[in-house]
């Protein structure tokens, strides 16, 4: 499943909302869907009581809720295959809502709007540690992004006035579902619900003077740095994590600035969640990948050229996850 969160566009209704990717082009409300579901197939007397309660319009509630949320989804989800050529202005819950939305119709949003925590990886793939002209780690390395940097997978992100260095950074962002803490390695999966992309924007003149303290937090955390989605594809239908494409691109550039292979990180996901779950992990928490080589602070001869300016568009993909693309903005 691709779930997604989401407001619809026209209406009053503008509160966040839970949704699921119904072929390329429409939205399913999750929890009015699930209503029809336990209506009409269940024939329970209380659907609605029912569907509010096992899925929540909070997508870290949803996540929380475990097997039973993700069941109810799966199982409404082939309920509503049946549905694909009926006329959406026809398909409403019993409280009159609709169910079915086109794609333009409504506004996407981060998948998870405010992560409990970001755990991001730094030096995670080698290509990276040999563009910084350093060792590889020998254990996990990375730092908290605040999670109020996070911004939806369309939405523009304004130039900080607090740097003039803005960059990119590709990364694959595993979404934790099930609380855990001293996880094994060969129970991490268990843990996992699902992944999604991040574009790790940085403020690199800011972390240069942060990472004189050895430190980071603020070049990495400013309002809009943590464009991500477009939806949370959830783990069943991503067999093979390991060998997902990446790249990322700025403009109408034919060549991508960064591409790899998720299997060519250092750290594996296993080996991540189990280190970062010396502290207890939640659902709704992020851990990403680290990013490949290829930022601009690094390009040759003159990175300034290739560090991002208001106007540019940004468009950050990985195979199976689907694309984010943000203009910055001034």
């Amino acid at each position: 499943m691709k779930l997604l969160t989401y407001t619809p566009k026209q209406g009053k209704e503008k509160n966040l909302r839970i949704g699921l990717l119904h072929g390329e082009n429409s939205v399913i409300d999750l929890q009015s869907a699930a209503i029809l579901y336990l209506r009409e197939v269940q024939r329970e007397k209380d659907p609605g009581r029912i569907a509010s309660e096992i899925i929540p319009h909070d997508m870290v509630a949803f996540l929380s809720r475990g097997p039973e949320a993700f069941d109810l989804a799966s199982r409404t989800a082939v309920f509503m295959a049946g549905f694909s050529s009926h006329p959406k202005d026809h398909l409403k819950d019993p409280d009159g809502r609709p169910v079915l939305f086109g794609l333009q119709e409504v506004e996407i949003k981060a998948p998870v709007p405010r992560p409990g925590k970001i755990i991001a990886m730094g030096l995670n793939f080698m290509s990276h540690v040999l563009e910084n002209q350093t060792d590889p780690p020998e254990y996990p390395v990375g730092f908290l992004k605040a999670p109020s940097s996070v911004v939806g997978p369309y939405d523009p992100v304004p130039y900080p006035r607090a740097t003039k260095q803005l960059d990119y950074e590709v990364e694959l962002a595993v979404i934790i579902g099930r609380k855990g803490k001293e996880i094994p390695k060969e129970r991490a999966w268990d843990h996992i619900a699902g992944y999604c992309i991040l574009n790790d924007l940085s403020a690199r003149d800011l972390q240069a003077k942060e990472m004189k303290k050895r430190l980071i937090l603020l070049s990495k955390s400013l309002d809009g740095l943590g464009p991500m989605g477009p939806w949370l594809v959830t783990r069943d239908e991503i067999p093979d994590p390991d060998s997902l494409l990446m790249e990322l691109y700025v403009n109408d550039e034919k060549e991508p600035r960064q591409r790899a292979w998720t299997r060519e990180m250092i750290f594996k996901i296993p080996d991540l969640v189990h280190y970062w779950s010396q502290m207890t992990l939640e659902p709704g928490d992020i851990i990403t990948s680290g990013t490949p080589a290829g930022i601009g602070l690094y390009r040759k001869p003159a990175p300034e050229a290739w560090l991002l300016k208001p106007g540019d568009v940004v468009r950050a993909k990985i195979e199976k996850l689907g694309e984010i693309r943000n203009r910055i903005v001034s």
